[in-house]
């Protein structure tokens, strides 16, 4: 399958790449000349002046990984869209800035990438950082629902006199090629265990089936209750009074956001200048606007503790591929490796394995599991940290270790398994390509891309996939110490939040990352440690090429944002459909995958 698409999207591609290499080429020019100053330029060290506003926003990307991904094709394609924190140094700055007698309080201001389960451990952090009696203001000018979803904590709310704001509910919507398949010739024959497996929809049809629809709705259903009930807690409001309000309209102007206390005030730029300075923010340098820092850049003063047994905090974020991977990937061979050299260290006391992920090659997901394992059965404690998706493949590398943690509104589960077959078989008879040839044996040419797939040859990989499903089972009943028959019962394929997760026993407990790191402290039974982070941030420093792309950070969050880009985004959406092909490289062609990612925005 995998070969036939690079076919397809090899001719496409390769004139634009041709062109996009000669670009690249400058680019790699201009990091190789001034590598130098680069890496010898602390990237990030700054001192912060009294009375300086940390602002928190502004098209800042939360990841949980430090060393997210490299540019690359999509640097190329869409440009650099701001610039990126990982989650653990975003909550430790957060916290920092509490005791910091240079900071006056928090401006939250501008969409904030990040999902959910991200978002709502920077509001405990924002709601921790309130108790020191600094002010936490929040300005939108027309924010979307996960943009006022963070800002909802603050102690005062203003939006744009000219502006809105979101509160219109969750939609999960998925494009279904099937019928467009058959319409060009293009065959797919399914071979999968689990009734809710659902991964598989979009290439059969063009509509969901009634299980997958059962399982979407209990997980919107779910976590947009989390939300709903965050926001209303935090804006003194009761949950069926806001739930009426979000059915009244969704999209709500200045005024009439202010009148239903979503929001405190309506205001110009000018007067919000004033009401922050008025919180204790300094004038700026042309006394225009106020004094202050962003969180990506103050995060340079965290310091993780560098003293005492180590922990390692390992991230397995993205989709799941065989080998080494991609920047953006989770390669099995690579995270496997990372593991296999902390088993060998007798330094390292425990080890969080932070997992974001929706799955992905069944191969590349045991490969990592036995290391998981091996790790566990040696002595050493593993605890899993759960982010926004945890499922399938991303589930599988979970299961054995010593304590998994998740948020409530984790989606983790689809214990199920599949397999997928195209074939070009109609399509070559609808523009006349003959295909012919000579094989020593009946299943030489077994899974063609020429033809459909015989019975025969599809019952044997129904059986591969049949032995997959057995030891996912296998792994989650030996990981979670639960029966073979009970495990069965609750997989099928079926997603879980978080919170019900834990109710199945599929999880243990609920928290974020810095619950993970205590647990993993008590279980190596240590007060303190050195946290060490792999995949790590480049010591501390970034490349020149992330310099220039960052440039412009101390700007004024009034005028900071990205501004929106409908042809970029359209780009953006077909690339996503790209990279789950390329993704799709299980050398077996049986993946552990699950389709339910939810919106960072």
């Amino acid at each position: 399958m995998k070969d036939f698409f690079k076919s397809v999207f090899a001719s496409a591609l390769g004139t634009f790449l041709a062109i996009a290499a000669g670009g690249f080429a400058m680019i790699v020019l201009i990091v190789s000349l001034a590598s130098s100053a680069g890496n010898n330029r602390e990237a990030y060290a700054i001192s912060v002046k009294p009375k300086t506003m940390l602002v928190i926003g502004g098209d800042l990307t939360i990841n949980d990984t430090p060393a997210h991904g490299a540019p690359g094709l999509d640097l190329l394609l869409f440009g650099s869209s701001g610039p990126e924190l990982d989650l653990l140094r975003a909550l430790e700055a957060i916290d920092l800035a509490a005791k910091d007698r240079n900071i006056v309080g928090i401006l939250l201001n501008g969409p904030l990438g990040a999902g959910v389960a991200q978002k709502a451990e920077i509001r405990k952090a924002i709601a921790a950082f309130k108790t020191s009696g600094k002010p936490v203001i929040a300005w939108l000018e027309n924010g979307s629902q996960g943009e006022y979803y963070l800002s909802s904590v603050a102690d005062k709310v203003y939006v744009h006199t000219a502006g809105e704001l979101e509160l219109k509910g969750l939609a999960s919507y998925h494009t279904y090629y099937g019928d467009s398949l058959k319409l060009l010739g293009i065959g797919v024959q399914v071979t999968k265990v689990g009734k809710y497996k659902s991964a598989v929809e979009p290439y059969l049809g063009g509509v969901m089936s009634e299980a997958a629809r059962e399982q979407s709705e209990a997980l919107m259903g779910g976590i947009w209750k989390r939300i709903l009930g965050d926001v209303a807690k935090s804006r003194s409001l009761s949950a069926s009074a806001l739930s009426k309000t979000v059915n009244s309209a969704g999209v709500f102007n200045a005024q009439k956001a202010v009148e239903l206390k979503l929001a405190d005030k309506a205001m110009h730029r000018d007067e919000l200048v004033k009401q922050v300075r008025a919180a204790g923010a300094g004038a700026d340098d042309s006394g225009t606007s106020f004094q202050q820092v962003n969180l990506h850049r103050y995060a340079s003063k965290v310091t993780l503790p560098h003293s005492g047994p180590r922990i390692a905090i390992v991230y397995a974020e993205g989709d799941i591929v065989d080998g080494w991977g991609a920047p953006g990937d989770i390669g099995g061979d690579r995270l496997a490796r990372d593991l296999r050299i902390l088993r060998g260290d007798s330094r390292i006391k425990a080890v969080v394995l932070r997992v974001n992920s929706p799955g992905g090659s069944a191969f590349a997901s045991d490969v990592v599991a036995r290391e998981v394992g091996l790790l566990k059965s040696q002595g050493t404690p593993v605890v899993v940290s759960m982010g926004d998706v945890a499922a399938s493949g991303g589930y599988y590398i979970a299961a054995k270790a010593s304590l998994i943690m998740a948020d409530p509104s984790t989606i983790t589960g689809s214990i199920g398994v599949f397999g997928l077959h195209f074939n070009y078989d109609e399509l070559a008879k609808k523009v006349q390509l003959g295909t012919d040839g000579v094989k020593t044996a009946r299943y030489a040419d077994l899974l063609a891309e020429h033809r459909p797939a015989t019975p025969e040859e599809l019952a044997i990989v129904q059986t591969s996939v049949d032995g997959v499903y057995e030891d996912f089972l296998r792994i989650v009943a030996d990981g979670r110490a639960l029966k073979r028959d009970g495990v069965h019962e609750i997989a099928q394929g079926r997603v879980w939040l978080g919170e019900d997760a834990r109710g199945l026993r599929l999880v243990d407990k609920l928290g974020g990352l810095r619950d993970a790191i205590k647990e993993a402290k008590l279980l190596a039974k240590i007060d303190e440690a050195s946290l060490i982070q792999i995949p790590a941030l480049n010591s501390g420093r970034e490349n020149l090429l992330q310099q220039l792309l960052s440039e412009g950070d101390n700007d004024s969050p009034l005028f900071s944002k990205a501004s929106a880009d409908p042809a970029k985004d359209f780009l953006k959406a077909n690339a996503k459909w790209l990279r789950s092909i390329r993704a799709l490289n299980d050398p077996k062609g049986v993946y552990l995958t699950c389709p339910l990612v939810p919106d960072r925005r």
